[in-house]
């Protein structure tokens, strides 16, 4: 197994999920930190290109081709959690100043990662270790959609002048006040 290791930067990648503010502990403690992103034609030939210059052998750690999702590739790494640090220590705003919270879905980030061949039950692998992100553009949302609404406009008018369907539960709810009603 060749122990060479090449440094990879993908630039302006797609978030599709993100855990960096605490590890993923779902296969255990101490967890990892990881980034999940979409594959574009730019990221698949830097992805590619590496996998061929570490000599090309096994699958590509964290690739996964999907016919509904689309191809995507995670980006993990546990050096920090096996530390017992719960935020990934290396997510940085453009100016270069960390950042307070974790990228989110449909965020544009820059990643720098650590490629190098590995080996897991004598299969072979690429393996795409995180070595920092970089927040490029924000385009999560995190307001729900209903924030929008306006609340002078009925939400479901359709129902307004329908009797309720059961009468037992309008009797509960009318007699069902909150303390601090009267």
């Amino acid at each position: 197994m060749s122990q060479q290791s090449k440094r990879v930067r993908f630039d302006n990648a797609v978030v599709i999920f993100a855990n960096l503010d605490m590890p993923d502990t779902y296969f255990g403690d101490p967890g990892a930190h990881k980034v999940t992103v979409a594959v574009d034609g730019v990221i698949q030939k830097k992805i590619d290109d590496a996998h061929g210059e570490l000599g090309g052998e096994g699958k590509i750690a964290g690739y996964k081709v999907d016919e509904d999702k689309g191809t995507t590739m995670t980006f993990k790494t546990s050096v920090y959690a096996k530390d017992g640090v719960k935020k990934f220590p290396r997510q940085f705003n453009r100016n270069k100043m960390p950042l307070e919270s974790q990228p989110e879905r449909n965020d544009v980030i820059n990643i720098i990662t650590v490629a190098k061949q590995t080996s897991v039950n004598k299969a072979k692998y690429t393996t795409f270790y995180l070595d920092a992100i970089q927040l490029v553009e924000k385009n999560s949302v995190d307001d729900a959609p209903f924030d929008n609404l306006d609340p002078q406009e009925e939400v479901f008018p359709e129902v307004k002048d329908l009797p309720p369907t059961n009468n037992k539960v309008m009797a509960k709810q009318e007699d069902d006040r909150l303390p601090w009603e009267d």
